[in-house]
């Protein structure tokens, strides 16, 4: 028991050796992180691409963040404050100074002058005699006090500070209000001495308008300030707040290319990087990526390998087959590596329909859908690959090719598989330039690529499909459609050196064909098995019944015994010429499963009339019994074609009566047993060989006249 869960064991990890193979390839090609965390200097070429295994931040140096900060506080609009009391307090002492001179009852110029003193206003005789006029004092106090509440109450500053000001804006603040105001927009004094000019009082002489002007500059304060505290707290809180992050570099992110040129950002990269690396561990996190990477790539191939147990175990039995799908996903992988780095943003060149076209011509359109669907997640996954469209491509290419390729008869059908794989990628072009707003360059240059993908994935399968026959022993439709050529060398000789069964042969296969077509077999392998399927009777021709002259029988000279050695050994005779000719063995098949392990009845029964105990066993075919579809239909086609042809004037009735005893016959002897035939099956067989040998053994005219007349009675009389 533990010998054979030991062969089991090697059996499974000899396939999922080869999945993780493919994995580890499909890394190397697209690695996700470098292991190497050296920093390349600027100005350098990197000689690979770096992708980075964490994601990390990019700091700002010190003289950045300086620089920033300086920058966001220059950004910040000094800030005046409009003060209602400065504009109270003038007004006051305005009407303090009047109201003083009222009540000292300045009538005498000594006594004005006086009152002025006290208030710090120093004026000339004449100003002084002109405010001791009573009319001239009230007049020109009310100017004076207008005046200034008007233009005070639009604010009025320094003009030194606000000339000073870089910015050409300002903030204004009244209480809690802040308005953004250009800064010629606030008066300075020197603004408020040009109005004292314009709406100076005229009543009486020109010293009115000197006394008017002087007072205005006597009592004017500014009441627009510069706040300087606030200023600066708004900018240090901007300094403080500058993000020490320059940039943040994504998982997976691509630092470089290969063949590119280190910048200065790239090295900054690298630099911040390696210091990332040593925080987190080094090495030890970037080995657990890459194993991370592998085991991902592991996962998608897997699935596809499980696929394959599970629906396609002969295929996953069967070593060969397994290494030829890990040889082609690696190799598509690699392609994929070398057309990237030639053409970085064209993933219509990748190479899956290829794939998908090689694979439908070795199995079917639902293999290749597999294989198709896996190397696009897996190529799509790839961390230098995830921004681009491949997982679209990849799969609708595939699948179009996939199913492009079903049939390959004729030319014609290659042509159909180019159209269809074009036609999808133009409809994928189409529909990322309807996302993504692409240009009608962008997609005329997208289908062109998909274009030759398309004919470039054909013609590469063209050329390697005889290689992958080769190292996976499956045979093709193209190659059975050169084998099925007439003037191939034994398809010759057997229609030259034995022309009975060279008939045969050609209407037995068309029976193969239409039963096995009818029950979802492969009808062409049947049809061309058909044809070689007695090929070892050239080395005998004139032992078989279907080559002989009538009355030239060599058997009635021979014992039952020999006669029986001879007609066994047709079946090695073919295998051995088949082995000549190269023969493909799912053709070399047909030669002895067509005859599994049946009786030599005949020469049997004429032993046992002189030796009653004869042994059975040397009057049998040497096998072994069919065990596939089709050369078990072949088994049932040729004893039906041989029984139906002895017939005088076969009718359906006789024809169904001797497909169904012939059928029963094998099924009773076990000659079916190891053939994947279902009762259905059967059925459908025996349908289409009742149906095709009712037509091919009609009955004939019978002609009236002697053979001297046939010719003219046969131009004149309907014929089949």
């Amino acid at each position: 028991m533990l010998r054979a869960l030991g062969r089991g064991l090697r059996f499974h990890a000899a396939r999922w050796a080869l999945a993780l193979a493919v994995a580890a390839v499909t890394y190397l090609v697209f690695p996700s992180a470098t292991a190497d965390s050296r920093v390349l200097s600027i100005g350098r070429i990197a000689d690979r691409d770096i992708f980075s295994p964490i994601g990390f931040a990019v700091r700002k140096t010190d003289a950045e963040i300086a620089r920033e900060a300086e920058a966001r506080a220059a950004a910040v609009r000094p800030i005046y404050t409009f003060s209602e009391a400065a504009t109270d307090s003038i007004l006051g002492a305005i009407r303090v100074f009047f109201g003083a001179l009222e009540r000292s009852r300045a009538i005498q110029p000594a006594v004005v002058r006086g009152v002025a003193d006290a208030h710090g206003i120093v004026l000339t005789e004449e100003e002084a005699h002109y405010l001791a006029s009573p009319a001239y004092r009230r007049a020109l106090g009310e100017a004076l006090v207008g005046f200034m509440a008007r233009f005070l109450s639009q604010g009025v500053a320094d003009a030194g500070p606000l000339r000073e000001e870089l910015h050409s804006q300002v903030v204004l603040r009244r209480g809690p209000a802040e308005l953004l105001v250009s800064r010629d927009s606030i008066l300075t004094f020197a603004d408020l001495m040009a109005r004292a000019e314009e709406v100076a009082p005229r009543p009486g002489t020109e010293f009115g308008e000197r006394v008017f002007r002087k007072l205005v500059g006597t009592f004017f304060r500014p009441n627009v300030r510069l706040d300087r505290d606030l200023t600066d707290a708004r900018r240090e809180e901007l300094r403080r707040g500058v993000d020490t992050l320059k940039y943040r570099v994504a998982p997976g992110e691509r630092l470089v290319g290969s063949g590119q040129l280190v910048t200065a950002e790239v090295h900054e990269r690298l630099v911040a990087l390696d210091d990332a690396l040593q925080r987190r561990g080094g090495q030890a996190r970037v080995a657990r990526t890459v194993v991370g990477q592998v085991l991902f790539n592991g996962i998608v191939v897997g699935v596809f390998w499980l696929l394959l147990l599970i629906y396609r175990r002969p295929t996953y039995d069967s070593l060969r087959e397994v290494a030829f799908f890990a040889a082609l996903f690696a190799l598509v992988v690699m392609a994929s590596g070398v057309v990237l780095g030639l053409f970085p943003s064209r993933p219509e060149l990748i190479p899956i329909p290829f794939a998908a076209i090689l694979v439908t011509m070795l199995y079917n359109g639902r293999v290749a859908v597999m294989a198709a669907g896996t190397l696009a997640i897996l190529l799509g996954g790839q961390w230098a690959l995830r921004d681009s469209n491949i997982l679209l491509f990849g799969l609708v290419g595939g699948v179009a090719a996939a199913l492009g390729m079903r049939v390959v008869r004729r030319r014609r059908h290659l042509y159909f598989t180019f159209g269809a794989v074009t036609v999808a990628y133009v409809l994928v072009g189409a529909t990322l330039a309807l996302l993504f707003e692409w240009t009608a360059e962008m997609l005329l240059w997208s289908s062109v690529a998909g274009a030759v993908n398309a004919l470039g994935g054909a013609s590469l399968a063209l050329i390697l499909v005889p290689l992958a026959e080769s190292a996976t022993r499956i045979t093709t439709d193209l190659s059975l459609l050169e084998l099925s050529d007439p003037s191939r060398p034994l398809l010759r000789r057997l229609a030259l050196e034995a022309p009975g069964t060279y008939a045969h042969s050609f209407a037995m296969a068309n029976l193969c064909e239409a039963a096995c077509n009818a029950i979802g077999a492969n009808g062409l392998l049947a049809r061309v098995g058909c044809y070689y399927h007695d090929i070892g009777k050239l080395k005998h021709p004139q032992f078989f019944i279907e080559n002989q002259v009538r009355g030239m029988n060599p058997h009635e000279v021979l014992s039952p015994a020999e006669s029986a050695r001879i007609i066994r050994e047709h079946v090695a005779d073919g295998l051995a010429l088949a082995e000549e000719a190269g023969l493909p063995e799912a053709v070399k098949a047909f030669i002895p499963e067509h005859h599994g392990t049946l009786r030599l009845t005949y020469f049997l029964e004429r032993a046992r009339e002189h030796e009653p105990d004869v042994d059975p066993a040397r009057f049998r075919y040497p096998g072994p019994i069919p065990r596939s579809a089709e050369t078990a239909v072949a088994m049932l086609a040729d004893s039906i074609e041989a029984a139906i042809r002895v017939l005088d004037a076969p009718t359906p009735a006789q024809v169904r009566g001797v497909v169904e005893h012939l059928v029963n016959q094998r099924i009773a002897d076990g000659q079916l047993r190891d053939a994947p035939l279902t009762l259905r099956d059967l059925e459908r067989v025996k349908d289409e060989f009742v149906r095709l040998t009712t037509g091919m053994y009609h009955d004939r005219i019978e002609y009236p006249r002697a053979l001297g007349g046939v010719t003219r009675d046969f131009e004149r009389l309907p014929h089949g």
